[in-house]
């Protein structure tokens, strides 16, 4: 990309505080993260950080408006950070995200990662072994997040999230997850499939307690 003068952009949203991300070892100029997912925040966080070495005085803000600083004049401000941050700022959001970004950042990513690995390893091994459950996704854990997607045979994948939560009070996302393409490549359209993704608070026994559940639900 850099031969031919484009910028590098990475989407970060399902990796970012769940991962190992370095803009210094890495060709990365520009990395967009969500702050509610593998950052802990708060929803309506996000962020776009960008390498020392783009120009972004050449960088054209897709959105534009009061800021707050400069009003007298009729364009759009220069400085950073407010020539891309129109609008009236999520201050209660960001500061929920700063909190949470402590928390991360004492535990460690790394720690983070192992005890979401431990744990998803756990989790799909636990449904490969419940007949009629399909799991999803790459065998080498190295290559995996924390997220397992899986389908039920003879139920919906909403029918399996509507049990789980009102049954036994199991978080999970059912669908497409804003992600048709990845779906087609699974040959999961148009359906979907069940998400389940063990985070930095969840427990073995939470894990356990899934297992179960959806088990009983394959027996009915």
């Amino acid at each position: 990309a850099h031969a031919v003068g484009a910028l590098v952009l990475v989407d970060a949203a399902q990796t970012a505080g769940a991962l190992p991300i370095s803009l210094r070892q890495t060709p990365i100029d520009l990395l967009a993260f969500t702050g509610h997912k593998g950052l802990q925040g708060p929803p309506g966080t996000g962020g776009l950080v960008v390498a020392e070495n783009v120009d972004v005085a050449a960088m054209e803000p897709v959105v534009c408006g009061g800021t707050g600083s400069h009003s007298e004049f009729e364009e759009q401000p220069t400085m950073l950070p407010d020539r891309f941050e129109s609008g009236t700022p999520n201050g209660p959001g960001i500061a929920g995200l700063g909190a949470a970004l402590q928390v991360v950042l004492e535990r460690g990513v790394e720690a983070i990662r192992a005890h979401e690995l431990a744990l998803t390893r756990r989790l799909v091994e636990g449904l490969a072994a419940i007949p009629g459950v399909t799991v999803y996704g790459p065998t080498d854990y190295a290559q995996r997040t924390a997220t397992v997607s899986i389908t039920v045979e003879g139920y919906s994948v909403s029918e399996v999230g509507f049990m789980l939560d009102e049954e036994y009070d199991i978080m999970c996302r059912v669908g497409l997850h804003c992600a048709p393409a990845a779906h087609r490549t699974l040959g999961t359209f148009p359906e979907g499939t069940v998400r389940l993704a063990p985070g930095m608070l969840t427990r073995e026994d939470e894990i356990d307690t899934t297992l179960r559940a959806i088990e009983r639900i394959v027996r009915r």
